[in-house]
């Protein structure tokens, strides 16, 4: 199979000035169902068979990373999403536009009717990876949000940007964020000022969607880098168990209160504030840590969680990953599964 050329070609649409695609047809028809499933999956490096600089040090080793492992991993990703078989995922870790479109056509190839016929992809110039969504309804309003900071002591290093899209299922219109927070490499309280200007990025864009339109249907994913726990303030309701800081807001828009938090949900947690699992979505040292999460707001979750009893999940339902060496496993993060009721 020829890579990132296939019978989708001709639907194929680019958008370079915000690095985001859309894979197009208007002739499908989706079974109107209220209940929308959906899943976040950090996929670990999935780089294309390309070398094209901004790749990870162990996959610019010649003869270490062939297009025969990137077919291989292709494969597994797509009978994966066969299986999961969620309206719409959100990945990280996806390098590029090239990924984004070999990944259809491999579904293509793998299942008779293609059922995510929409997608779009976000990354900044010079990045190793960036975020994709793949949905089974239209997708529209494509915004990227990138950080310029230039006030730290410290250059701010390469980050992944905020993906902001518009789902229109058949009952209701929402909105997705799509994050991938700056990685704890280098020490977790030096980059913990980057994963703060990047929370400050999803709450100022959360509040000025809610500013507009306060019943605004939001869905907040991704991997944050940063613990569950890390976001709870009170357990006082099912509908606001943690928050979003935008503290600093107000020096950028006069409209969002100084020392506003942003109330969300997320159902890691139960209502007496224990965690709903006693497993993550990473394992890391011996011990589970949650830094994959899902966040509403003005979104009912019937049902989440992390997938552990897939192929991608080894016999302690812990994440089978990916080894570049003898191309086993999927990946480091384990799947996180949510059903919405809008």
């Amino acid at each position: 199979m020829k890579i990132s050329k296939g019978y989708l070609k001709k639907i194929f649409i680019g958008f370079p000035v915000i690095s985001a695609i859309f894979f197009l047809c208007f002739s499908c028809s989706i079974k109107k169902e209220k209940d929308i499933s959906f899943c976040t999956w950090n996929l670990q490096t999935f780089f294309d068979s390309t070398l094209n600089g901004t790749e990870y040090a162990e996959f610019k080793k010649p003869g270490v990373w062939t297009e025969e492992k990137y077919i291989q991993r292709l494969k597994r990703l797509s009978k994966s999403m066969l299986e999961l078989n969620s309206d719409i995922f959100v990945f990280e870790e996806i390098e590029n536009e090239a990924v984004v479109q070999d990944i259809a056509n491999f579904l293509a190839v793998s299942s008779w009717k293609i059922k995510w016929r929409y997608a779009c992809f976000a990354t900044n110039p010079g990045s190793a990876t960036g975020c994709a969504v793949f949905s089974k309804f239209p997708l529209s309003d494509v915004k990227v949000h990138s950080l310029d900071v230039r006030t730290q002591k410290s250059i701010q290093p390469p980050m992944r940007p905020l993906l902001c899209v518009c789902v229109h299922s058949d009952h209701s219109d929402f909105f997705v964020f799509a994050n991938h927070w700056k990685s704890k490499s280098g020490g977790q309280n030096k980059s913990e000022i980057w994963r703060d200007w990047q929370e400050l990025v999803l709450a100022y864009n959360l509040n000025e969607k809610l500013l507009v339109q306060p019943e605004s249907k939001i869905l907040i994913c991704g991997d944050f880098n940063r613990d569950a726990s890390d976001f709870v303030t009170a357990f006082k309701t099912d509908y606001e168990n943690t928050f979003l800081r935008g503290i600093l807001l107000d020096k950028s828009s006069p409209q969002v209160i100084s020392g506003k938090n942003t109330g969300v949900y997320s159902p890691w947690f139960l209502q007496n504030g224990s965690f709903a699992f006693e497993s993550g979505s990473y394992f890391y040292k011996d011990k589970w840590e949650r830094i994959d999460n899902t966040f509403t707001k003005n979104i009912d979750v019937i049902d989440f969680l992390p997938q552990c009893n897939g192929q991608w999940a080894d016999e302690k339902n812990r994440p089978r990953t990916y080894r570049i060496y003898n191309t086993q496993g999927y990946s480091d993060h384990l799947p996180l599964t949510c059903k919405i009721k809008l």
